[in-house]
């Protein structure tokens, strides 16, 4: 999975919003920049998670399906990608916040990214909080 993954996830464009928020049971503003896939298959997975990180302060910079031979590509369980850090800072944070399974935060070093964390919204969505 991860092979082709670098790729594909190198090969996305990439967008970026500017928020102004305000820090309320979340990230301090601006410390964290994700980007969000929906691997699940299932519409609009990505936007809620999107809306859900972005009221906690998170700056979700992009998000879209995950497309692998032009196809929406799914992976069971969500993965959350660290994309800066060895240890996982970044996206062990992210992890606490939605509660996804501290077994699927992985890193993947990729310093040209602009993003510090990549999700992957997998099957078991239904077991993070923004989806209870």
């Amino acid at each position: 999975l991860l092979h082709g993954l670098q790729q594909d996830l190198s090969a996305s464009r990439e967008t970026f919003t500017v928020l102004h928020l305000s820090k309320e049971n979340g990230i301090a503003q601006g410390d964290i920049k994700v980007e969000i896939f929906n691997a699940c298959g299932v519409p609009n997975i990505a936007r809620t998670m999107t809306e859900f990180l972005r009221k906690r302060n998170v700056d979700v910079v992009f998000y879209d399906n995950f497309m692998v031979d032009n196809k929406i590509h799914k992976i069971s369980h969500t993965l959350i990608i660290d994309r800066k850090s060895t240890q996982k800072t970044n996206a062990r944070r992210v992890a606490k916040l939605i509660n996804a399974q501290r077994q699927y935060v992985i890193h993947q070093l990729s310093p040209d990214r602009v993003v510090d964390v990549t999700i992957l919204i997998g099957k078991d969505y239904t077991q993070l909080l923004p989806f209870q």
